[in-house]
C-alpha cells in the first residue's frame, strides 16, 4: 500500500488545486444535478420492469401526454402485489404523498408482533401510488424515500437493495440511500460504479475513498483524502476513521470508544469491515443486519437475528437453528435463550407432561421478554398441537395459547372447552364464532362485536364516504395506537380496532386480538404454579 506520506509534494500541491476546484464545482452545480436526476429517474420509469401487476397498471398504453403525471410516480412500488395482501386497492390513493411521508416518518418503534408484520407489509405493499405534492422537494418519490428509510430503520436491508435496483437512474436522494445500503451489506461494486456519475454531496466523498481502496487505487484515495480534510468536508470522526482505513499505521489509537448510535453507514463499514467495533447492548437494526451476517460472536449475532426476527426481517428458524448450534458454548443461563431452547427440545422429546409444563412455561417467560412468542409458537406448531391430547389442563391451556398465535388451530380445537374464559374467546375468535358470553373480557366482547356489525353489514357505510377514504393513513394511525402493545390502554385499543373495522379490515382486528389475548393469557399462565 501506498503511503500518503511517499507523495511528491509538489504533484500533491497542484493536484490538490486542482481537485479542489473540481470539487467545488461540482458542490456549486449540485442543487441543478439533483434536478437532472430526478428528470432522468422520471424519464426512465418506463423502461423498468416493476415487480407486481398493480405498479403496471398506473402505465397505459395512451399519449405520454395524457399520463405523464402517473407515469413519473414511483411512490407506488413494492414488492408484494397489494393482491396478496388483506390490504384494500385504494390503500394510498386518496392521500398526499407528503401526509404519507410525514405519518411515516413520525411512527414509533412497535412492539406487538401482529403490528410489525402488517407494518413491514404496508412498506413492501406494492400499490397505487399517493396524490403527488406539487412544489414539495422530492415530489413524485417523497413516500418511496420514507418508505425506505422506515425499511431500513427496521433492519430490511436486502428488500430495500431490491427496491433500489429497480430504478436504474436514481436521484441524489436514493442515491444517497443506495450508499446507506451498500456500506451494510458489504455489496458496493455496483454502486461504486453508479457513484463515479454524481457530484460530490454529503457522504459522497467518504464513499468514493473507499471505492478508490477496493479498485487499489491508494494515490487517489489519499489525494481525495487530502482534498476533503482540507476543504472540510469530514468531521473529525469521520477523518479519523478514513486516515485508519487509509494506513493503519497512522492512526494507532483504539476506536472502541465510538458510539455506533452517531455512525453513519459508510462510517460502520470502516469500523466493522476492520473487525474495530464493539456492538453496545442496544444495537440499531440497520447496524443489526450485518453483525447477523458475521457477528464477531455466537452471542452477539443471536442478539442481532432476535432484533431482526421481531421485525419480521429474517426467517424464524435459521434464529432458533442459530440457538441449536450455539449449546455447547452457552449453557450457563437458565434464563437465556439458548438454554430454555435445549430444555424444551429435551422435554418433547421425553414422555413426562410434567417437564414439558415445565420446560414451556420457562420458554413462554423468556420469548415474551423477548417479544418473540409468535416465532417459539410456530417453531414447536407440532408439538404443541400433540398437547392438545394431554390429560393436564394447564399444559393443554398453555398450548392453545400459544397455538393461537400461528395458523395451526385445526378443527379438532373447534370442540374443546376450557375452564380458562381467555382460552374460550382465543378458540371462538379462531373458529369465526362470535356468541357473546357471559365470561368473556371486555377486549373480547369487542371483538365479537365488531366481527357481528361486518356480518350484518351494519357497520356506518357510505359508498361516497369510502371513496375518498384516506384508509392507508388510518390504517398506518391504527398501529400508532397500539404503540405499547400488552400495555394499551383500552380505550386506545378500542378506537384502534374499530378504525381498522371501519376501513373493512376485519382480519387484522381478529389478528391483532388474538395476540393481545393470548400475550395477557399466556402471562397468567406461566406465572401460575
Amino acid at each position: 500500500m501506498k503511503s500518503i506520506s511517499i507523495i511528491n509534494q509538489q504533484i500533491k500541491a497542484f493536484i490538490l488545486f486542482f481537485l479542489a476546484l473540481v470539487i467545488i464545482f461540482s458542490k456549486a452545480y449540485s442543487d441543478e444535478s439533483k434536478h437532472q436526476n430526478a428528470t432522468k429517474e422520471y424519464n426512465s420509469i418506463g423502461k423498468i420492469s416493476l415487480i407486481s401487476k398493480s405498479s403496471n397498471s398506473n402505465l397505459d398504453k395512451k399519449n405520454v401526454e395524457e399520463n405523464f403525471l402517473e407515469e413519473i410516480n414511483v411512490n407506488g412500488i413494492g414488492l408484494i402485489s397489494i393482491e396478496r395482501t388483506k390490504f384494500p386497492s385504494d390503500l394510498w390513493r386518496n392521500s398526499s404523498e407528503k401526509v404519507l411521508s410525514e405519518k411515516l416518518n413520525s411512527m414509533p418503534d412497535l412492539t406487538l408482533s401482529s403490528t410489525n408484520k402488517i407494518f413491514k407489509r404496508l412498506l413492501l405493499v406494492d400499490a397505487k401510488p399517493p396524490l403527488n405534492s406539487i412544489g414539495v422537494k422530492n415530489m413524485g418519490y417523497l413516500f418511496l424515500l420514507s418508505r425506505i428509510d422506515q425499511l431500513i430503520n427496521l433492519g430490511a436491508i436486502d428488500e430495500v437493495e431490491e427496491i433500489l435496483n429497480y430504478i436504474k437512474e436514481p436521484s441524489v436522494e436514493l442515491m444517497k440511500r443506495k450508499i446507506q445500503v451498500a456500506s451494510m451489506t458489504g455489496r458496493l461494486s455496483k454502486t461504486c460504479d453508479l457513484a463515479n456519475k454524481y457530484p460530490n454531496f454529503e457522504g459522497m466523498l467518504q464513499f468514493k475513498i473507499i471505492c478508490f481502496v477496493r479498485k487499489n487505487d491508494w494515490q487517489a484515495a489519499a489525494l481525495a483524502f487530502t482534498v476533503g480534510s482540507s476543504l472540510k468536508q469530514f468531521d473529525e470522526k469521520e477523518k479519523k476513521l478514513l486516515l485508519n482505513y487509509l494506513d493503519p499505521d497512522i492512526e494507532t489509537n483504539r476506536l472502541h470508544d465510538i458510539d455506533i448510535n452517531d455512525l453513519s453507514p459508510t462510517s460502520f463499514y470502516l469500523l466493522h469491515g476492520k473487525k474495530e467495533l464493539l456492538p453496545p447492548d442496544i444495537l440499531p437494526n440497520k447496524y443489526a443486519y450485518a453483525f447477523s451476517l458475521l457477528g464477531i460472536s455466537p452471542k452477539i449475532r443471536i442478539k442481532s437475528m432476535e432484533q431482526l426476527a421481531s421485525k419480521y426481517v429474517v426467517n424464524a428458524n435459521t434464529l432458533f437453528s442459530l440457538y441449536r448450534s450455539s449449546l455447547i458454548d452457552e449453557k450457563e443461563n437458565s434464563n437465556d435463550a439458548i438454554m430454555v431452547v435445549l430444555q424444551l427440545d429435551q422435554a418433547f422429546n421425553g414422555d413426562s407432561e410434567y417437564r414439558k409444563l415445565l420446560a414451556l412455561k420457562q420458554a413462554t417467560k423468556v420469548f415474551q421478554k423477548k417479544k418473540l412468542l409468535v416465532h417459539l409458537s410456530n417453531e414447536y406448531v407440532d408439538e404443541l398441537k400433540n398437547l392438545y391430547y394431554s390429560d393436564d389442563k394447564r399444559l393443554k391451556d398453555l398450548a392453545v395459547a400459544l397455538l393461537s398465535l400461528t395458523d395451526g388451530i385445526t378443527n379438532e380445537f373447534f370442540m374443546m372447552e376450557s375452564s380458562n374464559p381467555d382460552i374460550n374467546c382465543l378458540i371462538d375468535i379462531k373458529k369465526k364464532v362470535f356468541i357473546k358470553h357471559k365470561t368473556d373480557s371486555g377486549l373480547c366482547e369487542l371483538v365479537k362485536k365488531l366481527n357481528i356489525e361486518i356480518i350484518k353489514k351494519s357497520f356506518p357505510t357510505n359508498r361516497n364516504l369510502d371513496a375518498q377514504m384516506e384508509k392507508g393513513l388510518i390504517l398506518l394511525e391504527s398501529l400508532n395506537l397500539l404503540e405499547d402493545g400488552l400495555s394499551t390502554e383500552f380505550e386506545e385499543v378500542k378506537l384502534s380496532l374499530s378504525m381498522l373495522t371501519k376501513i373493512g379490515l376485519i382480519d387484522l382486528v381478529n389478528e391483532i386480538s388474538v395476540e393481545l389475548i393470548a400475550l395477557n393469557t399466556l402471562k397468567k399462565l406461566a406465572r401460575n404454579k
